[in-house]
């Protein structure tokens, strides 16, 4: 694996449809990933990196989107096609030139990916992959605020009370504490699993911590009434971190899991009594987190490889994103990211040791 952590200066098979696509622009730039860090990528495009730039999202997905513009400092104008449908399906996308959707519902190969999980999190060899450090995205679980329900005095949440929450109470929703045992089938104070699914870096990062790969998730039906979410038990879950808030709301016994960005005032729990802040994050208290990172193919090394223009347009929104002044005034980043200069300042810390595999030499 090739890593480089960078002090940031402020500075599948085509489809005919693709080719009218991608054309239109001197540089065209295809990112898929996760939409943990969607609204910075949506407020540093516009104001930091694109002159005159204009927006346009899918019609049936607004984690699919494209901005058109001039790159600024420059005369070349950029078509830049965003699908933050999933970090953990975007690193495969990227590795086995699969196609993803475009905003205009056209196809493409992503020729680059912004995710806060590892390839060798989710078993991918990273090979000649560059994987530049952005950002610190913490992830949470998040409980119900409906009046009066029982997880009321719920505030913690450890790893095994985690893992069986998550998958091993099997199809059925997990009986909470002091469920009613005359209630064999569901209890009547059950507890719903809310989770994304299995393309979203969150879930993988989250999985990674508490050491368990299996999801049960929950949604709601027509009527407000918790249902197993539809399709393969062990891939299905919500497509982002805002259907899992509106899940959660509606389902009053209900925990899910969300970057913070995505918390929207609901209460958090603490996990093995460490309560989440980035400052807990900092000093290694808080261990659920993900290096977003920005990886692809330089220059250079082959045919996925990036252009040179498209290295620097993808290079200009890592700044952004990673500009020490921004990160610590924004009200998109301050509370809900951790800045890599910050994390790193403590003893060292990198992703060469911090969070990485630990593996046995037996002499």
């Amino acid at each position: 694996m090739k890593t480089n952590i960078k002090k940031l200066l402020l500075a599948g098979t085509a489809v005919a449809l693709v080719a009218p696509a991608l054309t239109a622009a001197n540089i065209n730039l295809v990112t898929a990933g996760g939409n943990a860090s969607i609204k910075l990528i949506q407020d540093r495009i516009p104001n930091a990196v694109l002159t005159g730039s204009s927006l346009t999202v899918n019609s049936t997905n607004s984690l699919i989107f494209r901005y058109t513009g001039t790159l600024t400092g420059t005369s070349k104008t950029v078509q830049w096609d965003f699908n933050l449908t999933g970090g953990a399906a975007a690193i495969n996308d990227l590795e086995e030139g699969n196609n993803v959707t475009l905003a205009d519902n056209t196809f493409a190969k992503p020729n680059s990916v912004i995710s806060s999980v590892a390839p060798q999190t989710v078993a991918l060899d990273p090979g000649s992959l560059e994987q530049d450090i952005s950002l610190v995205v913490p992830d949470v679980f998040i409980k119900s605020n409906a009046a009066g329900n029982d997880l009321a005095g719920l505030t913690n949440i450890t790893q095994r009370l985690a893992v069986y929450l998550e998958g091993s109470g099997g199809s059925l929703p997990t009986a909470y504490f002091g469920g009613n045992p005359a209630n064999t089938a569901i209890p009547a104070n059950a507890l719903y699993f809310v989770g994304r699914n299995s393309s979203s870096a969150v879930r993988q990062v989250i999985n990674a911590n508490i050491y368990t790969t299996s999801q049960y998730n929950y949604t709601t039906n027509a009527s407000g009434q918790p249902i197993l979410y539809p399709g393969n038990p062990a891939t299905a879950g919500a497509g982002s971190g805002t259907e899992v808030v509106n899940i959660v709301k509606v389902i009053p016994n209900s925990v899910g899991t969300v970057a913070a960005q995505d918390i929207n005032g609901l209460p958090t729990l603490t996990y093995e009594g460490v309560a989440f802040s980035t400052a807990n994050v900092i000093n290694g208290s808080y261990p659920i987190w993900g290096y977003e990172r920005y990886t692809y193919y330089p220059v250079g090394s082959g045919t996925q490889a990036l252009t040179a223009d498209q290295n620097t347009l993808f290079q200009a929104l890592l700044s952004a994103v990673s500009d020490p002044t921004y990160d610590h005034s924004s009200s998109l980043f301050v509370g809900k990211f951790v800045s890599y200069d910050d994390l790193n300042a403590v003893n060292g810390r990198s992703p060469d040791f911090d969070g990485g595999p630990i593996t046995s030499n037996v002499y």
